[in-house]
Parts: C-alpha cells; structure tokens; sequence
C-alpha cells in the first residue's frame, strides 16, 4: 500500500512537471505554486501528528511556500531551533523534497508554545541546502 501510494506521488508529481513544461506560457513560479499546493494539500491530510513533544498541526501553502505549524508543549528533549536544524538536514537530504525545492518551493516552520504564541520561525530554502551536498 505504502508503495504504491509513493510511486502514485511520483507519477502524480512528473505527470504535473510534464504537463506544466509543455504549457509555454506556464512560468517557473506557477510550476513551484502548483508543486506547494499539491505538497501542502497531501501533509494536510495526516495532521496532526506527534513527535517528540511537538505537534505538528497545519500544512498550507503560499504561494511558493509550505506553512508547517507545529506545537512545542515544552516537555521535549530536543529545543525547537535544533528541531529546526535538524528537520533542514532532513528535508535537504530527502531525495523527493529537495527535488521541489530545486523547483522554487520552500518550507516554513512555524514552532509555537501551547497557547499558540510564537517561539520560533525557520525557513528552508534550496539555497540552505547547499550545505548537505556531496
């Protein structure tokens, strides 16, 4: 099931990238639009989702970007900046992810404390993930 459910992303994901290319007078940024919806609309989904002491709540998309709200209720053992570090190495690292993001897309994390204040903001763009090359 998992299997086919990837390999349907995959081809859902390069049936869009072909159709997009064909259309002339479809330009880069709409590619990358298209490309976050689609990634949002799918992680929407599957929220919420427990890790670690977060919750990760909210998907969406703007424009070219991927909102990720996730909730720290404070009794985790890893802070949210190393969370988001670490989450950029992943993301960076992740063959399907760094694929959309060499595309335009870029993700947001938005960590917020219980209450729903703001603790911390992190964004991962492809730039960032020049640092995981090989």
């Amino acid at each position: 099931m998992r299997k086919s459910l990837i390999t349907g992303r995959f081809l859902f994901a390069g049936t869009v990238a072909l159709v997009l290319s064909a259309c002339s007078s479809t330009s880069d940024l709409e590619i990358a639009e298209t490309f976050a919806a689609q990634r949002a609309d799918m992680l929407s989904k599957i929220v919420p989702v427990q890790m670690n002491g977060y919750n990760l709540v909210r998907a969406k998309a703007n424009s070219t970007e991927i909102e990720l709200t996730l909730l720290y209720s404070g009794s985790g053992d890893i802070a949210p900046a190393a969370l988001a570090e670490k989450l950029e190495k992943t993301y960076c690292t992740d063959t399907e992810i760094e694929s959309l993001m060499e595309k335009g897309v870029q993700y947001k994390l938005l960590f917020r404390d219980s209450r729903g204040r703001p603790v911390l903001e992190h964004i991962i763009t492809n730039s960032d993930c020049e640092q995981y090359q090989k």
